[in-house]
């Protein structure tokens, strides 16, 4: 009988198949990478609009609830709106949003039937400071009182105006 040493085949990857491996996978994150990005602050503006639009018919519903007129505050330089008929305060993390209001008066007030009262619409657009053109937008129809949110496609720090949501 022979004997010799038979060589085993050694199991792992070799160093081209690594890198070709990880080669292929920084171009995969490269090309996903803006898109994750640009997703998570659409995220974040939609969250937002949704935080000032929810605040604007907990006013309304308290208004026509108690049958008189009810008043809210919306601060643009702390990004919140507070006081009046609001069960609580929304604070937007001023680092992350503005909020712009197409009036200088920052008082929005409800009617007892759910309209607006004094101002002309309210237009809030809510966007991320950094550049992007990354804004929504929330219109008070002051005759009936309806909400409507949408895209705001004017420029900023212009004053908004109804016609640019959409």
């Amino acid at each position: 009988m022979l004997l010799y040493n038979a060589r085993k085949s050694s199991s792992g990857f070799t160093l081209i198949e690594m890198l070709v491996t990880i080669t292929v996978v920084g171009v995969i994150a490269a090309i996903a990478a803006p898109n994750f990005l640009g997703m998570l602050n659409r995220n974040r503006v939609n969250n937002a609009a949704q935080q000032v639009e929810g605040a604007l018919k907990e006013a309304q519903r308290q208004a026509m609830r108690r049958g008189k007129p009810c008043s809210f505050n919306v601060n643009t330089t702390n990004s919140t709106i507070s006081g009046g008929c609001l069960l609580s305060n929304r604070e937007l993390n001023t680092n992350s949003y503005t909020i712009q209001l197409n009036s200088n008066t920052t008082t929005i007030t409800f009617s007892g039937k759910g309209n607006i009262t004094g101002t002309p619409s309210p237009v809030l657009v809510v966007s991320i400071p950094n550049g992007t053109n990354l804004q929504r937008c929330v219109v008070i129809d002051s005759l009936l009182g309806s909400l409507r949110s949408g895209d705001y496609s004017g420029t900023i720090p212009t004053t908004p105006v109804s016609t640019s949501c959409q």
